[in-house]
């Protein structure tokens, strides 16, 4: 009985990695470039676009299932290297999105810095991000875009 338990767990264990119930979220893979700022490749890249480095880690049974349903889920509410698809208002959104997070420090999140030191914001790294974030929905205001709503009421129909 022991024998079978052992073989079903060794099985299991050899297995549970080629099993990816969040979708072929490692399938995804883009060279696109990220926005013109070094600070969100550094610490936003791995989550929120389709250039993820797995860590050696992520490929253990059971840490994969949680390196792939974080990756998922922070791709679906932001992916950088789909940047250039969302519209206006969506971009202006995630932009207020980003300076809030940051700001409120949520992002990114203890257990990914925990784990990866290098992607921890200081104080100034932080300002800076916020700084870009307002750049760019400057950029925005000044395409003729003063709110998300507002997209809807210039743009023709």
């Amino acid at each position: 009985m022991i024998g079978k338990t052992l073989f079903v767990c060794a099985v299991s264990a050899l297995a549970l990695p080629l099993i990816h119930p969040f979708g072929p979220v490692r399938d995804h893979h883009s060279t696109t470039a990220l926005p013109n700022m070094p600070l969100i490749e550094q610490s936003c890249q791995d989550c929120h676009s389709e250039r993820t480095e797995w860590p050696v880690y992520s490929y253990l049974p059971g840490a994969s299932w949680l390196v792939e349903k974080d990756v998922a889920d922070a791709r679906m509410k932001m992916n950088f290297s789909r940047w250039a698809q969302y519209s206006i208002a969506e971009r202006w959104g995630l932009l207020a999105s980003i300076a809030a997070e940051l700001r409120s420090r949520q992002m990114p999140p203890a257990r990914y810095t925990f784990l990866h030191p290098h992607a921890h914001l200081s104080d100034h790294d932080i300002q800076q991000i916020y700084e870009w974030t307002k750049r760019q929905r400057n950029i925005l205001r000044a395409e003729g875009i003063n709110h998300p709503r507002a997209e809807s009421a210039s743009m023709p129909q």
